[in-house]
């Protein structure tokens, strides 16, 4: 279904016209053209669009309706919506008089001013045999038919834009509700920048994380949870007069019917926000009107209802409230509990005799109070008596097409200050949706009232750089709207972070260049090699087809899935690197550069060492990388664990004091006389320590004792130390 942009609707209704069987088509077109030949069906579907782009016939057609039916088109025509539910519109035929809605809808049908939504039966548009644009569907040969299976598209039906425009001012004949009370309050009247605000703040949320959706289109219960509460998208509203039931959750409902979401059936994620802000504040009010007339997962009176939605009379609800206000006199005032009354009274669903007693309640008021103040197309007072009183505003009755366009105020264009520890406040007085939509793309949202605050974070301005701004067009809104000078803090960061950004370089493909010195990648530049230089040694080349590949000598190629290959040896102090040249890859340099220091010396058999110093492993360490990782490291790249030595680099902080003694040292003559003094008890009790095979450590005051008892077994100690060791 195309958007409100009534350019695209010719060939939706000649995609629709080409799904009719030819009988059904001539049959429609004769009603709609009232042709005197008998042209091909291609012709009569050319001149049907004709037809319906040419006020004077569509106006004479709309005179030859029964009474009933131009009234219908009339609602449709005022409510800014082209594409309607059957359900709804039956609804308003009920409420307007007619007890045999079907016959009606089908008398449209046939007078070639309305259409059913085909082509979401048939995507393609092919309806004898869909292809792979989408499945075979049989031509309509009449529209009992497409009853029998309008089920799939909700039983969606269309009208075009000019019907619309023309089918508008139509007498209703609704009554005329005007109360005998007067305001003797201010005229309060909303700004009409609520629900941009807080779907600027929602998609914001859902750029980093999306919404998971269940099997019955309902949302995990985590993310519900957290829609319900979140503090920017259920807070009252700045001009709050009644409040609304899911607020947060009828920010998500308007989001995806205006497209900031997109999605399946799985998840939302954030789209864009839409274009049409750019038009200024009634086009975005009549954007946001129109949209909530197709919500099917919210209502003002139960708030939300997800996935288990079946049916949703609130919309051709809404619409008679509104256009009961649009019959008051100027000047002339409602009461909100009035319009309700005749509302509940008229409508089908509400007169049924077996209605839930929940559906019973009172949801109109919050309503016209609620959503339709904030959206400024109603204005409000209180009467004497403290009651609120209600009528349309100029915006609303432009919106409904019962006035001309109301005169645009020029805004406040300095309405921001942008403080030094990077908050920004915005006053609502200035605010327009193009300035929330640019401010929402490089700050975030934090509060909404009659003065907003954003931040300006590294991620939002990355967001944005990525998004296509540059630093100038951020300077440029904060200078424009701004009321002071942006602060000089403000400006280094905003420039910092937007040199981060624009060194990176992204390249969809190229070929990669690692030489073995920078000189020799100088040398290959001063040849005429078109690349750009990544590192001392590493090259990019976007076009491969630009190296003449017989220039090189390739010393191998490197597939990076695979695991990281060995092309370490550590030598025999244990801190030494040599890289294997012929079998290391890009990856390596970067890595040892985290931990250790390249040794300024020639490569050697093809080798490049590197040395593992205190100062490189604790330069590592402080960026992150821990022990086990380099043991890991060491196990992939080197097929060795961490060295003794890298060991007690990395670990002597945290080994407890040596200790330095005087001891002295029995050198046995054989290993078996070793064991012998260590097992007899007559000496064991004087041997302190076993230093090797025939070495045992003896205290210097327990050398005498153990000569004695030497002595029983005949055993001497020659070459006594001549003096006590210091």
């Amino acid at each position: 279904m195309p958007s409100s942009d009534a350019c695209l609707w010719p060939d939706y209704v000649r995609q629709t016209l080409q799904c009719y069987d030819e009988k059904l088509l001539r049959a429609v077109a004769g009603n709609l053209l009232k042709p005197r030949s008998q042209w091909p069906a291609d012709e009569l579907i050319e001149r049907s669009l004709t037809t319906l782009e040419n006020a004077a016939v569509v106006d004479r057609r709309l005179q030859a309706l029964e009474l009933t039916q131009r009234r219908l088109l009339t609602c449709i025509g005022h409510s800014r919506q082209p594409r309607w539910r059957l359900g709804n519109l039956l609804e308003l035929l009920a409420a307007l008089g007619d007890g045999d809605g079907p016959q009606a809808i089908f008398a449209l049908f046939e007078a070639g001013l309305l259409f059913p939504d085909l082509l979401r039966l048939c995507p393609s548009g092919r309806p004898n045999g869909g292809g792979k644009g989408g499945a075979a569907l049989p031509r309509l040969r009449s529209f009992e038919q497409w009853l029998g299976q309008a089920s799939a598209t909700g039983f969606t039906v269309f009208t075009h834009p000019t019907v619309m425009e023309r089918a508008r001012g139509h007498d209703l004949d609704l009554p005329d509700l005007s109360s005998d009370s007067k305001p003797a309050s201010p005229v309060q009247e909303a700004d009409g920048l609520e629900l941009p605000l807080r779907l600027a703040g929602l998609w914001q949320q859902l750029v980093p994380a999306p919404l998971r959706r269940t099997q019955t289109g309902d949302f995990f219960k985590r993310d519900l949870d957290r829609l319900r509460s979140d503090p920017l998208l259920n807070a009252p509203p700045a001009q709050n007069l009644a409040d609304l039931p899911d607020a947060g959750l009828l920010t998500v409902a308007l989001a995806r019917a205006e497209n900031i979401l997109e999605g399946d059936e799985t998840e939302l994620r954030a789209g864009s926000l839409p274009a049409v802000w750019e038009e200024g504040l009634p086009a975005t009010v009549a954007s946001l009107w129109s949209a909530l007339l197709l919500l099917e997962g919210w209502n003002p009176q139960a708030g939300w209802a997800g996935g288990q939605a079946v049916g949703n009379p609130y919309p051709s609800a809404c619409l008679l409230s509104l256009l009961l206000l649009a019959q008051l006199p100027p000047d002339a005032w409602a009461g909100p509990d009035d319009v309700e009354t005749w509302v509940l009274e008229q409508h089908p669903f509400w007169t049924e005799e077996d209605l839930r007693p929940s559906h019973k309640k009172s949801w109109l008021p919050a309503f016209l109070l609620g959503l339709a103040f904030s959206l400024r197309l109603l204005q409000a007072a209180r009467d004497a008596q403290g009651a609120w009183l209600v009528r349309l505003s100029p915006l609303g009755r432009w919106i409904l097409g019962f006035a001309e366009a109301p005169p645009v105020t020029p805004p406040y264009p300095q309405t921001l200050l942008v403080q030094p520890n990077l908050e920004i406040i915005v006053y609502r007085q200035g605010l327009t949706p193009a300035l929330i939509s640019r401010l929402s793309r490089f700050a975030l949202w934090k509060s909404l009232g009659p003065a907003c605050t954003l931040q300006l974070q590294a991620d939002t301005v990355y967001r944005a750089l990525e998004s296509g701004l540059g630093f100038e067009d951020i300077l440029q809104t904060l200078e424009q709207h701004g009321m002071r000078p942006t602060p000089t803090a403000v400006l280094e960061s905003l420039r910092t972070w937007a040199n981060k950004r624009e060194r990176i370089s992204l390249y969809p493909a190229a070929t990669l260049f690692e030489f073995a010195s920078a000189d020799d990648l100088n040398e290959a530049l001063a040849r005429g090699l078109p690349g750009v230089r990544l590192a001392d040694r590493l090259l990019a080349v976007a076009d491969e087809s630009a190296i003449d590949f017989r220039n090189f000598r390739l010393t191998g190629t490197r597939d990076y899935s695979l695991p990281p290959e060995r092309c370490v040896d550590v030598d025999a102090d244990g801190v030494t690197l040599a890289v294997d040249l012929a079998r290391s890859d890009l990856l390596l340099e970067t890595e040892l550069q985290r931990f250790a220091e390249a040794v300024e010396s020639p490569s050697v058999n093809g080798k490049r060492r590197y040395r593992l110093t205190p100062a490189s492993l604790a330069q590592g360490r402080d960026s992150g990388l821990g022990e086990r990782e380099l043991e890991e490291w060491f196990v992939q790249r080197s097929g060795q664990p961490l060295s003794a030595a890298a060991q007690l680099l990395l670990r002597g902080s945290q080994a407890p004091p040596l200790a330095l003694r005087s001891q002295l040292i029995l050198h046995v003559p054989s290993e078996e006389l070793t064991d012998g003094l260590i097992q007899w008890p007559g000496t064991s009790g004087f041997i302190r320590e076993r230093l090797g095979p025939t070495a045992l450590v003896v205290a210097e005051e327990d050398l005498a004792a153990l000569e004695e008892r030497l002595a029983t077994l005949g055993v001497t100690i020659t070459d006594r130390p001549s003096q006590s060791p210091s």
